[in-house]
C-alpha cells in the first residue's frame, strides 16, 4: 500500500550518537567513504541514531546493489543468451531497478536527496537572526 501526502519533519535528537559508527560487516569496503559520507551528514544534522544504523547499512548495500548491477549490465549488455540460446533479459536490470527504488526511498527517509532536505526539519539548523550576516 502506498503513502501519499506530506511526510512528517524529521526532528533532531537529542541523545543522538556524536561519532560515526565503524562500517558493519555487511556492507562491501568499497561503500566506506558513503558510509561515513552519509553518517556524518546524518550526524551533524544531529539526526543520527542508533535506531537509523539498520535504514543507513541498508541505503549503502542497495546502493552498492545498484552499482554492481550496472557493472553487470555494461559488462554483458541489457539483453543475455539463454541456455537454449535465445535472448532474454539481463538478470541484473531486475536487481538494479529494485535496488534504485530502495536507494530512493532510503534517501528520502534519511533526508540525503535535495527535495527531502526542503521540508521542515531535515535541513541543518537555521542560524540565529544576530547570526545571519544578511538578516534573512
Amino acid at each position: 500500500m502506498a503513502h501519499h501526502g506530506v511526510k512528517p519533519a524529521l526532528k533532531t535528537i537529542k541523545g543522538g550518537l556524536s561519532g560515526v559508527p565503524a562500517l558493519p560487516a555487511s556492507v562491501p569496503d568499497c561503500m566506506r567513504e558513503e558510509w561515513q559520507t552519509v553518517a556524518i551528514d546524518l550526524r551533524d544534522r544531529k539526526l543520527l541514531t542508533q535506531a537509523c544504523l539498520g535504514a543507513l547499512e541498508s541505503y549503502v548495500v542497495a546502493l552498492w546493489s545498484c552499482r554492481e548491477a550496472t557493472k553487470a549490465i555494461e559488462k554483458h549488455g541489457l539483453l543475455v543468451s539463454s541456455a537454449h540460446g535465445m535472448l532474454k533479459s539481463n538478470p541484473a536490470s531486475a536487481l538494479l531497478t529494485k535496488s534504485q527504488v530502495i536507494v530512493a526511498r532510503l534517501a528520502a527517509e534519511l533526508g540525503i536527496t535535495p527535495a527531502s532536505r526542503s521540508r521542515d526539519g531535515m535541513g541543518a539548523e537555521k542560524p540565529d537572526a544576530e547570526d545571519d550576516d544578511l538578516g534573512l
